[in-house]
C-alpha cells in the first residue's frame, strides 16, 4: 500500500511540482490550497505524513500546525522561504517534525520524507492500540477513533474509557473510575462520574457503555 502525502501549499506551481515527484517516487499525493481545507483533508484522508506550507489562505501554516498537533503525531515537513532561526525553533516547539527552505530541491525533500516516515513507522510500531467493536484507543497518542472517525474527548473522558477497553469484560463501580481516574477518594454524593459516562455516550455509541444497576459500568 502506497504511502499518503497531503500538501497543503497555495502555490500551484510549487504544489503540483511536489505531488508529482511524490507520484513518480511511489507515493499518493494530493493538494489543499489553504488551511482550513487541509485540516478537514487531514482528518478525512488521515495522510501519512504533511508537507505543511506557512504563508496559506484562510489558516496560517502554524495555526494548522497546533490545530493537527491536537489529535495526530503523524510527521509534519515545514517548507517555507523564512530562513529565521528563532522561527523555526518556535515551530519546532509546536511540534513540527522538520523543516526545508525554499527553494529546494526535490530529491533532499524526498529524502526527509523517507526519513520521517521510518522514524514515525518505529515509533508508531511499538504502542499498543485497545479495540472493542468499532472503537480503537490509541494510549500513546492519546487517539479514539469509532468507525474510522476520530473522537475528541477529555483527558479524564479519554481515561475512563482506556479502563473499559483495557478490562472490557470488568464491572466497574463509581468509586473504582474515580479512583483510579482522578487518584483521589470517592465521595458518594459525587455525581462527577455519571457526568462524563454521559458525555462518553454522547460522543460514541450511547449503547456502547452499560449500566449494571447497582453495581456499576461494564462494555455492553
Amino acid at each position: 500500500m502506497k504511502n499518503q502525502i497531503l500538501i497543503i501549499e497555495d502555490d500551484n506551481e510549487i504544489s503540483n511540482m511536489i505531488a508529482d515527484y511524490l507520484r513518480k517516487s511511489g507515493y499518493e499525493a494530493y493538494i489543499a490550497k489553504d488551511g482550513v481545507t487541509g485540516v478537514k483533508q487531514v482528518i478525512e484522508k488521515k495522510p501519512d505524513l504533511i508537507i505543511l506550507d506557512i504563508m496559506l489562505p484562510y489558516k496560517s501554516g502554524d495555526e494548522v500546525l497546533r490545530e493537527v498537533r491536537e489529535f495526530s503525531d503523524i510527521p509534519i515537513i515545514v517548507v517555507s522561504a523564512k530562513e529565521n532561526v528563532q522561527f523555526k525553533v518556535d515551530l519546532f516547539k509546536i511540534g513540527v517534525d522538520d523543516y526545508v527552505v525554499k527553494p529546494f530541491d526535490l530529491s533532499e525533500l524526498l529524502a526527509r520524507i523517507e526519513m520521517n516516515l521510518k522514524r514515525y513507522t518505529r515509533l508508531t510500531s511499538q504502542q499498543v492500540l485497545y479495540k472493542y467493536k468499532n472503537i480503537t484507543l490509541n494510549y500513546d497518542l492519546k487517539e479514539v477513533f469509532f468507525e474510522n472517525n476520530i473522537i475528541k474527548l477529555t483527558s479524564k473522558e479519554f481515561e475512563i474509557l482506556y479502563l473499559f477497553l483495557k478490562y472490557p469484560n470488568k464491572v466497574f463501580s463509581k468509586k473504582n473510575i474515580y479512583e483510579t481516574v482522578w487518584r483521589d477518594s470517592y465521595t458518594y454524593d459525587n455525581d462527577t462520574i455519571n457526568t462524563h459516562i454521559s458525555n462518553i455516550r454522547k460522543k460514541i455509541d450511547c449503547e456502547l457503555i452499560e449500566t449494571v444497576w447497582g453495581m456499576g459500568y461494564k462494555l455492553k
